[in-house]
């Protein structure tokens, strides 16, 4: 008799110790569902950068408040922009950054 392999849904990895951070608990809810949504689409297997377009995010909050979680990210050290965008220029490129870039996935370093 052959075990079922049971494929897990897609889910967002975060660190425990992030939760319990004092700079983590200063952030604004929507700052946190911003980082939630940027860890979401980050990609372990080509180790890239993330992009997150306004409307990606406009269901949940307007994009005056999207703007103001972006720069209250980058403000406390958890993102940094690596590409600027814009009207004409795209979307803007994220990179993960401070003691809580990286991940442990099987064994090695995300």
């Amino acid at each position: 008799m052959s075990r079922k392999k049971i494929k897990a849904p897609p889910f967002v990895m975060l660190r425990k110790d992030l939760l319990s951070d004092p700079v983590w608990r200063k952030l604004s809810s929507s700052s946190k569902v911003l980082y939630i949504y940027l860890r979401a689409k980050f990609n372990y297997k080509t180790f890239s950068e993330v992009s997150l377009s306004y409307s990606e995010v406009s269901d949940i909050m307007c994009s005056k408040t999207t703007s103001k979680a972006f720069k209250e990210l980058q403000k406390f050290g958890f993102i940094e922009k690596t590409k600027e965008g814009g009207l004409f220029g795209g979307v803007c490129v994220y990179k993960f950054v401070g003691q809580y870039k990286d991940f442990y996935y099987k064994g090695f370093t995300v």
